[in-house]
């Protein structure tokens, strides 16, 4: 993903990725009593800003671990009764059984062994668990309407490839999560809607990240006119952006 971005940006950012998802999520947590003594781990935790709405949706204990230490630090400043830790996804420091239910949110895709990374979630999970992946994205299926803003859609793909991201992850969920053994998998995608609005608005947080994913790659003038032609799309309540994003469930054996 981009660094161009601070931590204050990165967990505006996240917080809105924990908006798109919190239907799934709640419809998924239904799936498991989680009261209290119960356990719950995010694998790549970042700025803590999905496992924080957790904390206040369920009464379980809330654990995180990420492997950048800036995240970390940026998440123990929140104030939540949360609990971080420093490690890898491909050897997280906790002992077998450990968690009633282990999630990751956007970071499969990032991953260059994502089977190993989920194995080590079913490892880390008691038999009976859940492990659930609650946001995948597919890049490689992106729509982007109207057509003269097709072509930003692909430079910012291309860019996310470029950076280590698999941009068809989201259609590959299903089949890891087959692979790693995992029983009663529940997969899909996630819902879209557009609201209708006559002013133009661009989300800026977006924006910010189509110009960091950009960068080098179109110069100030193109970026202001895509821009440009984004706003009126807008206003004339024509604009399309669906990137499918799947979700994908299964119980521990």
């Amino acid at each position: 993903m981009s660094e161009k971005l601070d931590l204050d940006l990165w967990h505006q950012r996240y917080t809105q990725q924990a908006k798109w998802s919190q239907e799934i999520r709640q419809y998924l947590l239904g799936k498991i009593s989680l009261g209290e003594g119960n356990k719950i781990l995010e694998v790549g935790s970042g700025t803590g800003a999905v496992l924080s709405l957790l904390s206040e949706e369920t009464r379980a204990q809330c654990f995180g671990v990420d492997i950048d230490i800036a995240s970390l630090a940026f998440s123990a400043k929140l104030g939540y009764p949360l609990a971080f830790a420093a490690g890898d996804a491909y050897s997280l420091p906790f002992p077998d059984d450990s968690f009633n239910l282990t999630y990751c949110h956007y970071l499969l895709l990032w991953i260059k062994n994502p089977l190993a990374v989920i194995a080590e979630m079913v490892r880390v999970t008691r038999p009976g668990g859940l492990v659930i992946a609650l946001a995948e994205p597919d890049y490689q299926a992106r729509i982007d309407h109207p057509k003269k803003l097709a072509q930003l859609g692909k430079i910012q793909t291309q860019s996310l490839h470029e950076q280590g991201a698999d941009t068809a992850m989201g259609r590959k969920l299903l089949g890891l999560f087959h692979d790693a053994g995992l029983q009663n998998i529940t997969s899909g995608i996630l819902g879209a809607q557009w609201e209708s609005t006559d002013t133009g608005e661009i989300d800026e947080n977006e924006w910010l990240m189509i110009q960091a994913d950009t960068a080098g790659r179109l110069s100030p003038e193109a970026l202001a006119a895509y821009r440009r032609a984004e706003s009126e799309a807008r206003r004339e309540e024509k604009r399309v952006l669906f990137i499918p994003t799947f979700y994908a469930a299964g119980i521990v054996s």
